[in-house]
């Protein structure tokens, strides 16, 4: 009997565990369960060592190689998961943390070329031949710089929802009056979960209007631990402003497309559009779409990548 209630006590028990562990710490549960979900999507956790440090990147697919880089928040899988788990049908797929983010760390200091440095390190380690480069946002100005680096190894650049070289300081001071904050530290780097919930209430996500104590789980796993090596990843993007769009606005070798939302307001319309117009690419527009877009407006990002990573004519 005893071994009978065991076989319907110890499953329930375990339900009544992971329940309590959701309310608890959701952020970590949700972790958990997206990493699960890729992984029967087909995607392996991986690790690359670094001089100084360790990039953690998810890898699965075969066919063209497609590298998905996430932008300035959360890590590879909360920023790329239904969108990854879309592309693995056929392609071989790599989403990396960036450092300082997700699970990847380093012992150098923060900026946007210790970033290309160790994306530069991971395609030359598991990447043989041509490779698709999607940036998100901050992965936007990574994507640019690999480009520039590696212009006969990357074969395509999709830029998505991040300004490049047209950024100007009257953008930037447009974001920081709409956002209501002194700094763009201040808003990408929240120091409380108000902090938090004004972040995704710019940038488009539901968790905007999430209960308080949600808001507070989520600053604790993906910010409080790391502010000083976010902040002064921001602080850097900023100061070196010039030095960075100088080295972008080199002319590019590979074709390049650009994804936007229509209701971004983080990046408006008006900045895609003039980048679109000054690197001569296509233009993909998803109506009523935010700045997350693969995370809010998952299908339509996906529908999108897959004709142009696929070579088809996107609709503009």
């Amino acid at each position: 009997m005893i071994t009978a209630m065991n076989a319907y006590l110890i499953p329930l028990l375990l339900v009544l565990a992971a329940v309590l562990l959701a309310c608890c710490f959701p952020s970590a549960t949700g972790q958990y369960m997206v990493r699960a979900y890729l992984r029967l999507a087909g995607f392996r956790s991986r690790r690359l060592r670094l001089e100084q440090g360790e990039l953690a990147f998810l890898e699965g697919g075969q066919g063209s190689n497609v590298l998905l880089i996430h932008g300035f928040g959360g890590d590879g899988p909360a920023s790329w998961g239904r969108v990854m788990a879309g592309l693995i049908r056929r392609h071989h797929v790599l989403v990396p943390d960036l450092l300082w983010f997700g699970r990847s760390h380093a012992a150098s200091a923060p900026s946007l070329m210790a970033q290309a440095d160790a994306l530069e390190a991971l395609i030359r380690a598991r990447i043989a031949g041509p490779v698709q480069l999607v940036g998100l946002s901050y992965g936007g100005f990574v994507a640019l710089e690999l480009a520039r680096r590696l212009p006969q190894q990357v074969s395509q650049l999709v830029i998505m929802a991040s300004p490049g070289m047209v950024y100007t300081p009257e953008d930037q001071q447009d974001l920081l009056a709409r956002a209501r904050v002194a700094s763009a530290e201040q808003l990408f780097v929240p120091a409380d979960p108000q902090g938090v919930a004004r972040m995704m209430a710019m940038v488009g996500s539901p968790l905007a209007r999430a209960p308080q104590f949600l808001l507070k789980d989520v600053w604790q796993f993906y910010y409080r631990d790391r502010a000083p090596q976010l902040r002064a990843l921001m602080q850097e993007l900023a100061t070196r402003q010039e030095q960075h769009l100088e080295r972008f606005s080199q002319p590019l070798a590979m074709p390049v497309a650009v994804i936007w939302g229509s209701q971004d307001e983080i990046f408006p319309l008006d900045i895609g559009q003039r980048l679109a117009l000054l690197l001569d690419a296509p233009l993909i527009t998803i109506d009523g779409g935010t700045h997350v877009l693969p995370v809010v407006f998952a299908v339509q990002t996906l529908a999108a990548l897959q004709d142009i990573l696929q070579g088809n004519s996107p609709q503009v």
